[in-house]
């Protein structure tokens, strides 16, 4: 369970579940995880988490919409464990609204937490890994509804999309340098969602399910893997999308 040891990663939005699950299983893996959220005691809380299991973590709390807080988080990291050699990010971006009620702030600030979120947190890690001539990986998480459109969802779709498109750019950039990029796509988890219907395994996923899957993109198993989704829905996207729709 060492096969991350000697690593740093980075998460941003490492909340309570999905991005908790994701530092939790990197840190057993042997990496020390920078944990970051726009809320500080959210960060501490995960970061508390991970040292519960015996793993090492720190919090960096602040705005990835912000260059300053993102050089903060790289500075957190390089000061308590080295340079960041992993980045996961995963922005959270509540939101529920189709195109007649999507207010032009909602948009703006959801397009902004993923995908300028994303291209910040990434550009600070890669110039820096350029820099130190290391290798490295990144992973956005993306989403079912950056494959698909569902109803009243229309700046996370979009936004979404985006990030599948931004990581297939961004790892022909990388490629030269040895960095990789990739991304995940969960489907809806619970409980909050209360529909599996469309799910051909049967289930709703769990933050586990996301996180063992970035696990595997982020270690030397997925060496040459760039530039792909991998897509943790359940089978929900090899169907005809029966039922109330996808995360």
């Amino acid at each position: 369970m060492d096969e991350l040891k000697g690593k740093v990663a980075l998460i941003t939005g490492a909340g309570p579940s999905m991005g908790q699950a994701i530092a939790r299983t990197l840190a057993a893996k042997g990496a020390a995880v920078v944990c970051n959220n726009l809320l500080a005691d959210v960060a501490h809380e995960v970061a508390v988490a991970v040292q519960r299991d015996g793993g090492r973590a720190v919090a960096a709390p602040g705005d990835v919409t912000d260059p300053d807080a993102v050089r903060r988080f790289l500075e957190i990291a390089e000061r308590t464990f080295g340079p960041v050699d992993i980045l996961v990010c995963n922005p959270t971006t509540p939101g529920k609204h189709g195109l007649l009620t999507t207010s032009l702030d909602e948009f703006r600030r959801i397009v902004d937490v993923v995908l300028t979120g994303s291209f910040l947190c990434s550009k600070a890690v890669a110039q820096r890994l350029v820099e130190l001539k290391r290798p490295g990986s990144i992973v956005l998480v993306a989403s079912t509804s950056g494959h698909l459109g569902r109803p009243e969802a229309l700046a996370y779709c979009a936004a979404k999309g985006g990030t599948l498109n931004m990581v297939r750019a961004m790892s022909t950039d990388l490629a030269p340098y040895g960095i990789r990029v990739n991304s995940a796509s969960p489907t809806k988890t619970g409980p909050r969602h209360a529909s599996w219907a469309e799910i051909p395994l049967g289930r709703l996923g769990e933050p586990q399910d996301i996180a063992n899957a970035i696990a595997f993109l982020v270690s030397d198993d997925a060496a040459f893997i760039t530039g792909e989704d991998l897509r943790v829905d359940g089978g929900a996207q090899a169907t005809w999308g029966v039922g109330s729709g996808l995360v």
